[in-house]
């Protein structure tokens, strides 16, 4: 590594515990190893992520870091789990992609969320029944449940039957379909609450896979829209019901927070540029790589501050322009990289084409109106 990108890095060294903390130092040892060796196959739609390297992240308790160590986890704090994901993220998102989709029923099938009023959650007989296997991520989870940000009619609807529920319609979106073992499904009922299922990640009589989708990035994540047609749900494979006005006002402030994956995609960018900058003696993208990084690391600081300190449903506008600042930054500094590589960053052997795809994945991963509205006000008055 060159001085000038060390110095990147250096800009984004986590404090000393955190830094050698087992999982922080099995997920670099991966990330640089494994996963960014890889990262052009699992983007690449004709290979993809490969299972292997799920398997080898949820064995190092990658996927349950915070989970407590008598349950298969690493019994850590928010700190050293943002750490581990900038790690994965920059070394391979589709990778980070397949395995975030773990956290939402892990963290679900332990009682309500954090921010999320308890009241307005009730957990099913699938919580106690998945909770450990999913806690030490040795059953893998996906989920279907972004569907339930639009407005208008849902898509997917729950209908109370007898000893369960019927779910009808279409969720456009699942991440890891043939990778996973179980997934997550949201439906609306009549009466304002969603049924959360927990079901085996197959086919099976109301329920049907679509075809990849053919995504412009992480085309090896093996996308599917989910169709269901009279899906019968009995009540024991019910994750949670929670009412969804409560689920909405939880997710809106979740969704503020800047992401640790977007973090660590524009760290590795901002090194490489420091990089690059230096092998090609290009000293205009070494200082640009340096005035980023002060900047990216500044509000990385102030982002894990509000992360870590701060209820999730306190001072949303400013996590939310801080998200949408770190995206619009990470946009930049990929379209830098590709002015600073030149025509062979369009190469498909090229990681600056990807990792451009990618600045524009976290611009709408998990992205609501509020979000929205700030990523275009960042774009229209870049700092």
């Amino acid at each position: 590594m060159s001085v000038a990108a060390a110095s990147v890095e250096a800009l984004f060294a986590p404090e000393p515990p955190v830094a050698e903390h087992p999982a922080v130092r099995a997920a670099g040892r991966i990330a640089a190893t494994v996963l960014a060796p890889h990262a052009e196959a699992a983007d690449d739609p004709a290979r993809g992520v490969d299972p292997a390297h799920l398997r080898l992240l949820a064995e190092h308790r990658l996927l349950s870091v915070k989970i407590p160590a008598a349950e298969g986890g690493h019994g850590a704090d928010e700190r050293v789990d943002a750490e581990t994901v900038e790690l994965v993220s920059g070394a391979c998102g589709a990778t980070w992609f397949l395995t975030t989709q773990h956290r939402f029923p892990q963290g679900l099938s332990r009682g309500p969320l954090p921010g999320l009023d308890a009241g307005a959650v009730e957990l099913g007989p699938a919580a106690a029944r998945h909770r450990a296997g999913l806690a030490a991520a040795t059953t893998s989870a996906g989920i279907a449940i972004a569907h339930i940000r639009r407005p208008g009619r849902p898509a997917v609807r729950a209908e109370a039957r007898p000893g369960g529920w019927t779910f009808s319609g279409t969720a456009d979106w699942c991440t890891g379909w043939g990778l996973i073992e179980v997934v997550m499904i949201a439906a609306s009922t009549i009466d304002g609450r969603l049924v959360l299922a927990l079901l085996p990640a197959t086919k099976r009589p109301g329920l049907r896979a679509g075809p990849r989708l053919p995504l412009a990035v992480m085309g090896g994540t093996r996308t599917v829209a989910l169709e269901m047609d009279g899906l019968q749900i009995d009540a024991e494979d019910v994750l949670a019901t929670v009412d969804v006005r409560a689920w909405r006002a939880h997710d809106a402030a979740r969704t503020a927070n800047t992401t640790p994956a977007s973090l660590g995609l524009l760290r590795r960018m901002l090194v490489a540029l420091a990089e690059l900058g230096t092998a090609k003696a290009r000293p205009e993208a070494v200082d640009l790589a340096m005035t980023l990084a002060e900047r990216a690391a500044a509000r990385r600081t102030e982002a894990y501050a509000l992360l870590t300190t701060v209820p999730l449903v306190e001072r949303v506008p400013e996590r939310t322009a801080l998200r949408a600042e770190v995206t619009e930054l990470a946009v930049r500094t990929a379209n830098a990289l590709i002015a600073a590589r030149s025509g062979s960053a369009l190469l498909l052997a090229s990681p600056e084409q990807r990792w451009a795809r990618e600045a524009a994945f976290h611009l709408i991963q998990a992205q609501t109106t509020g979000v929205r509205q700030a990523q275009l006000a960042a774009f229209a008055h870049p700092r």
